[in-house]
C-alpha cells in the first residue's frame, strides 16, 4: 500500500489537551483513530486515551496482517473501548454521572477500501479529487442535539454553528448507556483521495473551508496550516484541536516483463524417432574405422 499520513494536536485555549489520536499499519491494513475527551466529565483525557489504546490493541491482535472484516472489527473494538472506560470508572469509584467519557472516530483502510465508525461529533471527511477546484466531499453525521435540530428543520446549518447546545452529544464512549455506534458503508478509494479524522475543535471554526485548507499537495504542510486557521478562527477560547489525515495512492498497474530470451526455433516441426536413428547411422558411417582413434 502507498499512502501518506500526517497528524497534529494542539491545546488551543484550554488548560489541558483532552484530545488523543493514533494510527497503526500492517502490510495490508491501516487504522486511524481520534478521540475527544468530554470536558464536562472527570478525566476526559483518560477516557480518550483508553479509547485509542483499546482500539489499537484490538487491531494489533486481529490484523495478521489483515482484518477478516473491517466493519465487524470497528463495531466490536468501539464497544470494547466503551466497556474499558466504564470498568475504569467503576474501579476508581467515580460516580456514574461524572464518569470519564469521550467521542471517538475510527477508520480502517484495507484492499483499497475505507470503512469507519463513530460515536459523538468527532468527524471523518472523505475528499475525492482534492485540490482540483470541485472536490467531492462527504463527512460523518454528528451525534449531537444540534444536528438533530437541523435534521428536523428546527434550525438552519448556519444557526447550528453558534447554537448554545452545539457541544451536547447523545452518543459517546463511557456513558451510562451503550453508545450508538454508526458504521459506514465500505467505500472504494480513488488515487489521491484524502481521509481526515478530526475533533470538533478543528472542524467547527472552519466549516466548509476545512476542505480547501486541507487540499494542498503536502499533508505535512496542510495539516498544521489547517490547525493554524482553525485556531485563529476560534480565537482565545479555542477548543483542543486534533487532526490526522491520510492521502491514498492507488497501486500502479503491474507491467508484464518481456519473456526470457530463447534461441530455439519455435516453429520447427518435431523430429521423429526414425529420423533420429537415421542421423545417428549416418554419423557412424562417416567415422573412419581406426582402432587407434582419429588423427588430428
Amino acid at each position: 500500500m502507498n499512502y501518506t499520513i500526517a497528524q497534529e494536536s494542539r491545546i488551543g485555549g484550554r488548560e489541558i489537551n483532552q484530545d488523543r489520536a493514533t494510527w497503526l499499519a500492517t502490510e495490508d491494513a491501516v487504522l486511524l483513530v481520534v478521540a475527544d475527551g468530554m470536558g464536562g466529565h472527570l478525566q476526559g483525557e483518560v477516557a480518550a486515551q483508553l479509547a485509542i489504546d483499546t482500539i489499537a490493541e484490538c487491531f494489533r491482535i486481529e490484523a495478521k496482517p489483515r482484518l477478516a472484516n473491517p466493519t465487524d472489527f470497528l463495531t466490536a473494538a468501539m464497544h470494547r473501548a466503551h466497556r474499558t472506560i466504564v470498568n475504569y470508572a467503576a474501579e476508581c469509584q467515580i460516580e456514574p454521572h461524572a464518569a470519564p467519557r469521550t467521542t471517538c472516530i475510527a477508520c480502517v483502510v484495507q484492499d483499497g477500501q475505507a470503512s469507519w465508525a463513530h460515536a459523538g461529533d468527532s468527524r471523518l471527511y472523505l475528499i475525492h479529487n482534492p485540490g482540483d477546484g470541485k472536490p467531492r466531499v462527504a463527512h460523518t453525521r454528528d451525534h449531537s442535539i444540534v444536528q438533530n435540530l437541523v435534521d428536523e428543520g428546527s434550525i438552519s446549518p448556519a444557526e447550528a454553528a453558534n447554537h448554545p447546545m452545539r457541544n451536547r452529544v447523545f452518543s459517546c464512549l463511557g456513558g451510562l448507556e451503550a453508545p450508538h455506534i454508526e458504521v459506514s458503508a465500505t467505500v472504494s478509494l480513488e488515487d489521491g483521495d484524502l481521509i481526515a479524522l478530526c475533533t470538533d475543535g478543528a472542524w467547527w471554526p472552519l466549516g466548509e473551508k476545512l476542505v480547501n485548507e486541507l487540499g494542498g499537495p503536502s499533508l505535512t504542510d496542510s495539516v498544521p496550516h489547517l490547525l493554524d486557521a482553525a485556531e485563529r478562527a476560534a480565537g482565545p477560547e479555542a477548543d483542543n484541536l486534533t487532526l490526522i489525515a491520510m492521502r491514498w495512492e492507488a497501486p500502479k498497474p503491474k507491467v508484464e516483463a518481456d519473456p526470457p530470451f530463447c534461441d530455439t526455433y519455435i516453429g520447427q516441426a518435431p523430429i521423429s524417432d526414425e529420423e533420429i536413428e537415421n542421423a545417428i547411422n549416418e554419423i557412424r558411417r562417416r567415422i573412419p574405422n581406426n582402432p587407434h582413434g582419429a588423427s588430428s
